[in-house]
């Protein structure tokens, strides 16, 4: 496969995750949880700046058009159909903790996913062009340092047993530190 049919893989993967991160933020947003919402805005952003980015460099260094296609199997349903007809004022406690956590694994689940489809394409490509392993690397990288994040969240709140006054508590900070993360784009 050449360069470009992965950066291609690599786009339409992208894509999904955009959709992983816009249920996530919707699923946090349902919750009234704004802060882990923000964080998944946050996270959308940077996806399409990637996705952008991977497109310009094939152009630019290839002279090719990168063409994403959306695999709807590839994207994981975070959302519960239930919640589709509730509204979130009738959500209890318990399916909120659950949720949260659902959520978290999932992101998880998701980021690894990702690490192991860039490092696949990154070994694929790294003796057809150098240069554009690296690039890839990159993103490699970055994947990393978000399942560090995810990871650390995730031990966090199973440390504290998904206490919802606590986490309710930290969302303020959260929205705060994201909203800033987002304007310094």
């Amino acid at each position: 496969m050449s360069v470009v049919e992965n950066f291609s893989r690599m786009a339409s993967h992208m894509v999904n995750g955009m959709m992983v991160h816009e249920q996530l933020m919707n699923t946090y947003l349902f919750l009234g949880l704004k802060g882990y919402a923000e964080c998944h805005k946050y996270h959308y952003l940077e996806e399409t700046k990637s996705y952008i980015s991977l497109c310009e460099y094939s152009v630019e260094h290839f002279d090719q058009i990168v063409t994403a296609s959306i695999n709807p199997d590839g994207i994981p349903e975070i959302i519960p159909m239930s919640w589709k007809q509730n509204n979130k004022y009738n959500i209890i406690v318990k399916t909120r903790i659950q949720a949260v956590e659902a959520a978290l694994e999932e992101w998880i689940s998701w980021e690894e996913k990702t690490k192991t489809l860039y490092e696949s394409i990154y070994h694929e490509i790294i003796n057809e062009n150098v240069s554009a392993s690296e690039f890839v690397k990159s993103y490699i990288l970055d994947v990393e340092e978000e399942i560090v994040y995810a990871k650390n969240e995730l031990l966090a709140k199973r440390a504290m047993e998904f206490d919802m006054p606590s986490i309710l508590e930290e969302q303020e900070k959260y929205e705060r530190s994201f909203k800033k993360k987002i304007r310094k784009g």
